[in-house]
């Protein structure tokens, strides 16, 4: 069923523009949860974050689930993590509802399944003001000013830079970190005996 779940997220299509909601925050309940993973995060602190997780958490679409593969993956216990910095840049970007379940994101919860896009080709611009630029250097002239923009991801340069596809044809380039793909990590929070917890955080289909 979760995994059903996942995957229906990114079976839909797109808006012109995807800002972040908050659709969770109205239950006392999931406010504290979030609350809670907010301060473990910013203090990096393993013991706090790994309370806010459910014991067979999944974590990828191979299949594997539980604490110990969750904190071997992320090398939770260094204050380097990857964790902490995929966490740092997903928790300002809201929170959807899907059924009975919360996603963190919201855009990856977002999508309208009467769209034809295909999202697995689509990302949103995470931000307000960003410059679409005309070439790659960082000084070429702004051709548009993003403020979470649904694009078209059509190439990289090295990990620095993307080059995007606008709905209206025109195209340019991005900061890396200013483009998120809707199939990139996500948390999704259940109930679980009453309380909220992280059932999976897991990229891709």
């Amino acid at each position: 069923m979760l995994t059903a779940f996942l995957i229906a997220l990114v079976a839909a299509g797109a808006p012109l523009k995807l800002p972040p909601v908050d659709q969770c925050s109205r239950d006392a309940g999931f406010k504290a949860f979030h609350s809670s993973l907010k301060q473990a995060v910013a203090k990096r602190d393993q013991a706090a974050f790994m309370k806010l997780v459910a014991p067979d958490v999944l974590v990828n679409f191979g299949g594997d689930k539980g604490h110990a593969t969750f904190v071997k993956q992320w090398e939770i216990g260094s204050a380097k993590s990857e964790l902490w910095r995929q966490f740092d840049a997903i928790l300002p970007l809201g929170c959807a509802r899907v059924e009975s379940a919360r996603v963190i994101p919201s855009l990856a919860g977002q999508f309208d399944s009467d769209q034809d896009d295909d999202v697995f080709e689509l990302a949103v611009v995470v931000g307000p003001g960003a410059k679409l630029r005309k070439a790659l250097a960082k000084d070429s002239p702004a051709i548009a000013t993003l403020s979470w923009d649904v694009v078209r991801p059509l190439s990289n340069e090295g990990e620095t830079q993307t080059k995007v596809r606008l709905k209206d044809g025109r195209e340019g380039w991005l900061w890396a970190k200013e483009v998120r793909s809707p199939i990139d990590y996500r948390a999704t929070i259940e109930k679980r005996k009453g309380k909220w917890m992280i059932t999976a955080f897991v990229a891709g289909d």
